[in-house]
């Protein structure tokens, strides 16, 4: 991608996060972040269809950005280090993610985050032997539902406990199910 296009991008999301913070998604209008990126409100457009079309691109960038920091890819990894790391990277970024979950009228920030991390248990129990030939659909609903509750639940309340213990509460539910989902992709 042209380097001008991608720094035109940067200003309009940062523009949107700014507003975003002071304005709440719906009173921010385009002319809004065209007026504070400093461009003009043709350019938003050429870039993005409308604001919910921003906002989706935000949650979708936001997202892969946590699990690539996390991970170093784009896949989960469903083991304790990985677990840390995400409670560790949500802390230090809590003002931006909890910004875009206060924002997010459809909920695409958690069905996002519910496709990855439901395809990375599928992938894990498919890979375990021992469970092949067992229906998964309650345990991967349970671990999905749970895991993205607890995280919602950080996100929204921080701090409620450290990314430590946050963890170890995490790990100690999933225990029962864990010798299933010791998968690293």
């Amino acid at each position: 991608m042209d380097r001008r296009v991608i720094k035109t991008r940067k200003q309009i999301v940062s523009a949107f996060l700014k507003l975003l913070k002071e304005k709440g998604f719906d009173k921010i209008t385009i002319q809004d972040i065209a007026d504070e990126a400093d461009i003009n409100r043709g350019t938003v457009y050429l870039h993005f269809e409308d604001k919910y079309d921003l906002m989706d691109f935000c949650i979708d960038s936001y997202v892969d950005e946590m699990f690539t920091a996390c991970s170093g890819s784009s896949e989960i990894k469903i083991k304790r280090e990985s677990f840390m790391m995400l409670f560790d990277y949500l802390g230090e970024n809590r003002e931006l993610y909890k910004l875009l979950l206060e924002n997010d009228k459809n909920s695409v920030f958690l069905k996002r985050m519910e496709t990855a991390v439901e395809q990375q248990v599928r992938v894990a129990l498919e890979h375990n032997s021992a469970k092949k030939d067992k229906k998964p659909e309650i345990l991967i609903r349970f671990m999905v539902s749970g895991f993205l509750g607890v995280v919602d639940l950080w996100i929204r309340d921080y701090p409620v406990c450290t990314p430590s213990e946050a963890t170890d509460l995490l790990m100690e539910t999933l225990a029962p199910h864990m010798e299933t989902l010791m998968y690293t992709i």
